[in-house]
């Protein structure tokens, strides 16, 4: 499954960074979308184009957007971006210049010979400088072995960067708590059995209790909107859940409820850019699906994401969805937002539901 691969850096490979490590750790500096690149420049020149396809990967929202831009930057500067938020140290082993002979001193030799029988080709250290920090090395005995490694793991190494956006968005969000909606929070909880971080700034459109459908919206600035709604089903088979189901399910749903104020058009799953796949999704069998949403009459449109889980504790299955709505901005890291938000789910047991509904 994906996501759910085995990390690659044991903990007794730690020694791979020679980077010494203060106790107390600054907030990170830079963009949360671009990554500093050190790399000699044969290195860069021979891998640009490789890099590139891997982290610039294309988001459609519907107009095109990069997930990341690449900064090459000369090593005599490292230390000048030691607390950047993301930093890439690119070198084939039988490389020459700088980068290369940094690489060549910090590997430990159980992770180097882990390299030249081409078992491994990256690896990850956290918080090296700053919070929330990702530092990654790209290696291999040379350049072209490197290439393929990078070609062929284009989305497992653009996930790790992705993944540590949203570890930040969602951080942003805890260290709001005291503006967080608690009461609508704990009321989610005594009904449903289920609660998720609501900000200040949205607000409840629909709670459907006999439709197991919850929806909220922010629109802050007016023509900015993100919507998320939950639903939620009772079943012990999660065979049920299939990539057809979710489809299904989720166009059903956004035609009864997702629909423009005259009534006249309903939100749709557009017919192009569209992916969906199994993944890990807070330690649960899920499907990822990301895409497009349009309104019927196709009046306008934008991105959205989907997580729907099987919850073993309560025998449920949950769909999780993030819209936006901004037709005149980025809208990439809008959807880092909607999709931190999602993480924020909770559930309950199935006993302890039963128990706060019964005293409610």
């Amino acid at each position: 499954m994906r996501r759910s691969r085995k990390m690659t850096l044991l903990l007794s490979l730690l020694a791979l960074v020679v980077i010494g490590c203060g106790d107390a750790k600054l907030a990170p500096i830079g963009e949360d979308d671009e990554i500093i690149v050190f790399a000699d420049s044969t290195t860069w020149f021979e891998l640009e184009p490789t890099l590139r396809f891997a982290f610039e990967d294309t988001v459609f929202t519907p107009q095109p957007e990069r997930w990341f831009t690449l900064r090459r930057v000369d090593f005599e500067q490292f230390g000048a971006f030691e607390r950047h938020k993301n930093r890439l140290i690119v070198a084939p082993l039988d490389g020459t210049g700088a980068v290369a002979e940094y690489v060549r001193q910090s590997l430990d030799p159980r992770v180097r010979k882990l390299v030249e029988e081409q078992k491994e080709f990256y690896f990850t250290k956290y918080d090296s400088r700053a919070r929330n920090q990702l530092l990654m090395f790209l290696t291999g005995v040379h350049s072209t072995v490197l290439k393929h490694s990078i070609e062929n793991h284009a989305a497992d190494l653009l996930y790790y960067f992705q993944n540590m956006a949203l570890r930040r968005e969602t951080q942003t969000i805890m260290a709001e708590e005291k503006y967080h909606k608690k009461e609508i929070e704990r009321k989610l909880e005594e009904k449903y059995g289920w609660t998720m971080t609501i900000q200040h700034d949205y607000f409840v459109a629909i709670d459907s209790a006999s439709a197991r459908f919850f929806w909220i919206r922010r629109a802050n600035p007016a023509d900015m909107e993100r919507w998320i709604f939950v639903h939620w089903i009772d079943t012990s088979d999660p065979a049920i859940l299939t990539d057809a189901f979710v489809l299904a399910l989720r166009d059903t749903l956004t035609r009864k409820f997702l629909r423009t104020v005259d009534d006249d058009a309903y939100v749709q799953i557009a017919p192009y850019n569209l992916s969906i796949g199994k993944v890990n999704f807070l330690d649960r069998f899920a499907y990822e699906t990301r895409g497009n949403w349009r309104f019927s009459d196709k009046s306008g449109g934008g991105p959205f994401v989907n997580y729907t889980l099987y919850d073993e504790a309560t025998k449920r299955i949950y769909m999780l969805d993030g819209s936006i709505f901004a037709p005149r901005v980025e809208k990439k890291k809008l959807i880092w937002q909607v999709e931190a938000l999602l993480r924020t789910l909770r559930t309950l047991p199935r006993n302890e539901t039963h128990q706060q509904q019964q005293s409610s």
